[in-house]
């Protein structure tokens, strides 16, 4: 697992190293679940994230850029706050998409899992991620990820080519990362049958993220700690009945 590796690369002992995955809260009650129903007419990217340099949230407007002249109404809700806001609302100008780019800013929990629902494709450009909350926040309305390989935590939460898409390379440029994450979501916005495949294993990979099972596994780790036997590797989570 990505983050386990970086502290091993660090000098700490493979075996002290347990990983609990993250959970996730349910759906907002008032919050009709992603569907076809709730999807918008116009094709619609999302992006759900702070707003700050490392997020590289300008890859993402500049995919609008790139595929608007195929598809004109297609827009791209920014979901999300941070000091960075200026000048990615520049950079949409810049770029000729400013009216294509809705930034939302900091939205309550109903008001983000309204917006995921009518999504159709999350794209999370992060240089680097620890995990990627985002996309199991996405997955949980049937919104496949587009995302970079070399973000390191994505190549976690995203299972590339079964419940999203991984681009990129570090040894690339930049500029060659855009065309990629550009030709990805190019693909899942024509073929809405694979958008809904990887959507759906999107979903169903959901539950296997409880806050739960997350507190259960940490208290194991810590209880066998207390005894003197360490716990490594992944401790992982089991799928739980009744959850949205």
């Amino acid at each position: 697992l990505p983050s386990a590796d970086e502290l091993i690369a660090l000098g700490v002992d493979r075996e002290r190293g347990a990983v609990v995955r993250n959970g996730v809260d349910d759906i907002p009650d008032s919050v009709a679940v992603g569907d076809r129903d709730t999807r918008a007419d116009a094709p619609t990217l999302a992006v759900l994230s702070r707003l700050v340099p490392h997020k590289q949230i300008e890859d993402a407007i500049d995919v609008v850029a790139a595929l608007r002249h195929a598809a004109p109404a297609l827009r791209l809700d920014v979901i999300g706050g941070g000091w960075w806001d200026d000048n990615l609302r520049e950079h949409a100008r810049s770029r000729g998409v400013a009216d294509s780019v809705i930034f939302h800013g900091h939205v309550s929990e109903t008001r983000k899992h309204e917006i995921l629902s009518r999504s159709w494709i999350h794209v999370l450009p992060s240089r680097k991620e620890g995990w990627g909350l985002a996309v199991v926040e996405a997955a949980q309305h049937g919104v496949p990820t587009v995302g970079y390989r070399h973000s390191r935590g994505l190549t976690d939460s995203v299972v590339d080519g079964v419940t999203g898409v991984l681009v990129g390379d570090e040894w690339l440029s930049r500029d060659s990362d855009v065309d990629e994450l550009t030709d990805a979501v190019r693909t899942l916005l024509d073929d809405g049958d694979l958008r809904r495949q990887l959507g759906e294993k999107a979903r169903l990979r959901t539950r296997e993220f409880s806050w739960t099972w997350c507190a259960r596994a940490v208290e194991s780790v810590l209880s066998e700690r207390m005894h003197g036997r360490a716990v490594s590797g992944l401790v992982a989570g089991r799928p739980e009945a009744g959850r949205r």
